[in-house]
């Protein structure tokens, strides 16, 4: 009684612990079979309508929509290959890729069971084209995912078995930490970071970003990592601060250290958060600043001057004991001082004549009491003036008259744009650059015209430059190495042998030209240069009941002959009509695999035609179907014959042709995108399938003939088939 008590006990312990992942499967396979269910209800995978609330629900749901659209899509590509023996899909049509896979898989299964070969599967195929190889083998499988029913799948649970008792944790498939409690299994748990999957052994990264459990302010975004988050920065730091890569935060951007500053060089750079402050350097009160280099320099001042306060300031000798007689009383002036006697009522600056008792001039300049130094003194009533000559200026500092440098002070605006400037000790001189001579103003240069003055001696012509001249030749000419003489161009020599040969034909020169000879097919125009070609066809050269091709320098007649059960059309002679005798004896579906008419077009193109980057390939031909919504048409190019007479000619292949969709529904477009080689004859085959409703109705077959001529398309001829025709259309 007690051993079933204790086995009792165990079960339900079991029970309890797996009944989450049993409940959590049931939900799966629930969600499941709603998205399946969705599919065959609605033939789309859009809104689709959940089970469950949960995100892993609608992930479910999603995943299994579209594994039901694709096993449908392979069960249509199927029938597509029994039914019609060809696959056909369009693009933009859901499971397209997955119906075309079905039918090709389903066709090769046919063919080798017609030839009678062993109808095995290449390793490699995807299960659902291995169905289909199966089922058109006669092999299938009861394993087939066509019939796989996904609302009935039964829910497999990974558990951990038992292991020995020893050491069960070292054998177990937990994918980070394993704890043995010594019960039925052991227990796994995770790393911080992650959760625990429903198999109870796998880890799996828990998303903090998506569950926004992260920590990250607004200025940063979110990225997960395995087992964390990282918080990434958005937002710039702005003007004065940078983004540290490590702690992602703005740190302050010290200019004066980097030298980033704009300070000048009287100015001390302050750094401050996100700025920085110019404060002016200070001087001692006997220096002075060089603006230039920011450097304090000691001040020298003339006599009757002190430095004081970073310039020179007059000495008041008035103030020191003793420098006049005790009768006279000291009157200062600017760098020195005078003395004259006490009761003298005149005006400073003037003094009393002895002879006539009145208040004098005193005349400074004359008598030497002016302190101007290397100034100029001019004397005014009362008192006297220092000035400068012309070309020189007053230094404040030093007290003297200095040379202005017109050159530098005036830059640009002393003389001409077409003169150097010398400097000179109180003026300046303009020297003219060479090529131009003065205009009498001192500052002013003109151009010298040398082609009127004869000094150019061209031979030719000669052009006037600013500043110099030009020797140029007459057009068929050109300069010789001394610049003035011309001599002939043999054009003809000059452009051998470089892909750019100005004739097609022969080319001999001329005195200053040349000229022309053309290849047969062609004829000079009355320049003698540009060849153009002669227009066989219009010329009527072929039989009334053949098509004529005009080819660059030649033609070709062309007598269309319909095959057997065909005839021709009387409207379109270059299309021949299926007779009701060709489907004689044959059922629908074989009819229709019979071309309902043949068509034939015709094209002539230059040998190697430019194709670049610019220009990826050129329409030869235009193809256009039905343009009802419902009609779909699919195009199918071989070449079918290449012919050429020389040996070192490179034959087309397929690979130098293009198909493209038209600008019209069910059109087409055939394009060259190689260059090709000449002469050679290219016969190109294009197969029409039209199907209505998805379904396949007939066939047709247009037929492409190329010519390929033996010359490129030179610059100087003119080419009628390529220039006043259209390219050639076929209408279905």
């Amino acid at each position: 009684m007690f051993k079933l008590t204790k086995i009792f006990f165990v079960f339900l312990l079991l029970l309890f612990l797996q009944l989450p992942i049993l409940i959590f499967t049931s939900e799966l396979t629930r969600c499941c079979a709603g998205g399946s269910r969705h599919f065959k209800e609605t033939n789309s995978c859009h809104a689709i309508r959940s089970e469950g609330s949960s995100i892993t629900c609608s992930r479910t749901a999603s995943i299994c929509c579209l594994r039901a659209m694709m096993d449908n899509s392979c069960i249509v590509g199927l029938k597509n290959a029994q039914e019609f023996e060809y696959c056909l899909a369009d693009k933009n049509e859901l499971g397209a890729a997955m119906k075309k896979e079905c039918c090709d898989c389903c066709l090769l299964a046919k063919d080798l069971t017609e030839r009678g070969e062993k109808c095995v599967a290449p390793i490699g195929f995807s299960t659902p084209c291995l169905s289909s190889f199966n089922k058109c083998c006669g092999n299938a499988t009861s394993h087939n995912i066509l019939e796989t029913n996904i609302e009935k799948e039964e829910t497999r649970l990974n558990k951990i078995s038992k292991n020995s008792q020893k050491d069960r944790c070292k054998n177990s498939k937990c994918e980070h930490f394993c704890n043995d409690r010594r019960g039925e299994d052991v227990e796994c748990s995770c790393k911080p970071g992650y959760d625990l999957a429903p198999d109870g052994f796998t880890c799996i990264d828990v998303d903090e970003c998506l569950l926004l459990l992260d920590n990250c302010l607004e200025s940063q975004r979110c990225l997960n990592t395995p087992g964390s988050f990282k918080c990434i920065r958005t937002l710039s730091c702005g003007t004065g601060y940078a983004l540290d890569s490590e702690t992602e935060l703005c740190m302050d951007v010290d200019e004066c250290n980097l030298g980033s500053h704009d300070c000048g060089a009287m100015y001390t750079c302050r750094n401050i958060q996100g700025s920085y402050r110019c404060d002016p350097k200070k001087c001692a009160s006997d220096e002075v600043m060089n603006p230039k280099t920011g450097e304090c320099v000691s001040i020298t001042c003339p006599l009757g001057y002190l430095a004081k306060e970073s310039k020179c300031q007059d000495i008041n000798e008035c103030l020191i004991p003793g420098v006049c007689k005790p009768f006279e009383e000291c009157i200062n002036t600017p760098g020195s001082y005078r003395c004259q006697e006490v009761g003298n009522l005149c005006e400073p600056g003037t003094r009393i004549d002895k002879h006539t008792g009145f208040c004098q001039d005193i005349d400074e300049c004359s008598e030497g009491t002016h302190t101007c130094g290397s100034q100029e003194c001019i004397n005014i009533v009362g008192s006297y003036k220092c000035i400068c000559k012309a070309g020189y200026e007053f230094n404040k500092t030093s007290l003297l008259c200095e040379d202005i440098n017109e050159c530098e002070k005036y830059k640009g605006h002393v003389c001409s744009l077409h003169a150097i400037c010398e400097n000179t000790i109180g003026s300046f001189k303009c020297h003219c650059n060479p090529g131009y001579e003065s205009a009498g103003d001192g500052k002013n240069c003109v151009d010298v015209d040398e082609c009127s003055l004869g000094i150019g001696n061209c031979q030719q012509r000669c052009i006037n430059t600013p500043g110099s001249y030009q020797c140029v030749c007459d057009r068929g000419y050109q300069l010789k190495s001394d610049n003035t003489t011309c001599e002939d161009i043999d054009e003809c020599a000059s452009y051998a042998n470089t892909g750019n040969e100005l004739c097609m034909g022969g080319c001999v020169n001329t005195i200053g030209s040349f000229k022309c000879n053309c290849p047969p097919g062609y004829s000079v125009m009355e320049d003698g240069i540009v060849c153009k070609d002669i227009d066989e066809c219009a010329e009527k050269k072929c039989p009334k009941d053949n098509i004529c091709v005009n080819t660059l320098g030649s033609y070709k007649c062309h007598k269309i002959k319909c095959p057997r059960n065909y005839y021709h059309d009387k409207q379109n002679k270059n299309r021949c009509l299926r007779s009701n005798d060709a489907c004689r004896g044959l059922s629908t579906t074989q009819c229709k695999k019979i071309p309902l008419h043949i068509t034939w077009q015709y094209m002539a193109i230059p040998k190697h035609v430019n194709i670049s980057s610019s220009r990826t390939s050129i329409i030869l031909f235009s193809l256009k179907g039905p343009s009802n919504a419902n009609n779909h048409v699919q195009y199918e190019l071989n070449v079918k014959e290449v012919l050429t007479d020389k040996e070192h000619v490179i034959p087309a292949v397929r690979s130098n042709f293009l198909i493209q969709k038209g600008n019209h529904i069910n059109s087409a477009v055939v394009s060259l995108r190689d260059s090709l080689d000449g002469p050679q004859e290219i016969h190109l085959e294009m197969v029409l399938r039209l199907s209505i409703n998805n379904n396949f109705q007939q066939m047709y077959v247009a037929n492409m003939i190329v010519y390929v001529a033996e010359y490129s398309n030179h610059p100087h001829h003119l080419h009628t088939a390529l220039h006043s025709r259209r390219k050639p259309s076929f209408f279905f």
